[in-house]
């Protein structure tokens, strides 16, 4: 018998999921499957999962909830050189990847596209020793994500990113880096950076509007220190998308990147990748070309 594997986090987005649970088992069964159910039960746990999992007649492994979750899964499955596709259910509070791929939010039309089978190849980033598949960043607002309480954040979905953020700004201080590229060095004072496979993190979708996720190419988006009067306006225009040539932004391509903190302050070295706790700084950040397959919501050619 064909077989599929979910894994779900219970505590995703607004708890619903549970809810849905049935109606995912039906669909597969329907069609053939046996479907393997595992729960997590707290943070790390679905990436330990795979660390007894056989993959042997496996033709899918499927996560529901967040982009922290999706993290968890893909290092556990890439640590462990599984190679299956993985299908997306977004029941977390941001599911910026998700919304990239264009998964529906109802699970009976996310089932309808897994059972489409519409795969696509995709690159995938990894700093120093933990892999990420949507964006590395550090600066400003980085620890919101991880340190957020988690009924505050389900009471209010994203808007709680966005007030946790405001509390930020007292402490909006630039601090000093050097990135380097095959291509050059840049030294300067940021407020924050996003090195991104795809077009948005933390609900901004456009932050890189041009990035794909399999063109081996990663896009690192960081706002230079300026006036706080000129910051009000430069948000919106990330949020429209108009950024990219502004003088306040620096806007890189590129498959690698070395990203030194050169600050005394212990504070400004931590990182964030896909709103979990990332590696200290310094991070080597490399692009691994169409390394895993996702299902996805679009016309795409079966591979």
């Amino acid at each position: 018998m064909k077989k599929v594997q979910l894994l779900y986090n219970p505590m995703a987005g607004d708890r619903s999921f549970k809810y849905d649970l049935d109606h995912f088992l039906a669909k597969f069964q329907e069609v053939g499957y046996q479907v393997h159910i595992y729960r997590s039960n707290a943070k790390g746990e679905m990436q330990k999962f795979f660390n007894t999992f056989e993959p042997e007649g496996f033709e899918g492994i499927f996560v529901s909830g967040g982009d922290g979750s999706l993290n968890e899964v893909i290092n556990g499955m890439l640590h462990h050189n599984i190679d299956i596709p993985v299908g997306i259910i977004p029941s977390g509070t941001s599911n910026d990847f998700a919304r990239y791929l264009n998964m529906p939010d109802h699970i009976e039309e996310c089932v309808d596209v897994f059972l489409k089978r519409d795969l696509k190849q995709i690159d995938v980033g990894k700093a120093n020793n933990q892999y990420f598949i949507n964006v590395c960043s550090g600066g400003l607002f980085t620890s919101v994500s991880q340190n957020i309480d988690l009924d505050f954040k389900n009471t209010l979905g994203k808007m709680a990113y966005y007030i946790k953020g405001i509390e930020q700004l007292p402490n909006f201080r630039p601090f000093p880096l050097r990135i380097t590229t095959n291509e050059k060095i840049v030294e300067e004072e940021f407020y924050v950076f996003l090195v991104l496979n795809s077009t948005g993190a933390g609900g901004f979708q456009k932050l890189a509007k041009k990035a794909a996720i399999d063109d081996g190419l990663f896009d690192f988006v960081a706002i230079r220190a300026c006036s706080l009067h000129e910051i009000p306006r430069l948000f919106i225009q990330i949020l429209r998308g108009e950024h990219l040539s502004e003088k306040n932004i620096l806007f890189l391509q590129g498959s690698e990147f070395n990203i030194e903190c050169l600050s005394e302050e212990d504070c400004f070295y931590e990182s964030d990748l896909d709103g979990e706790k990332g590696p200290r700084m310094p991070l080597h950040i490399q692009v691994y070309p169409k390394m895993l397959k996702v299902f996805t919501n679009e016309n795409v050619e079966d591979i």
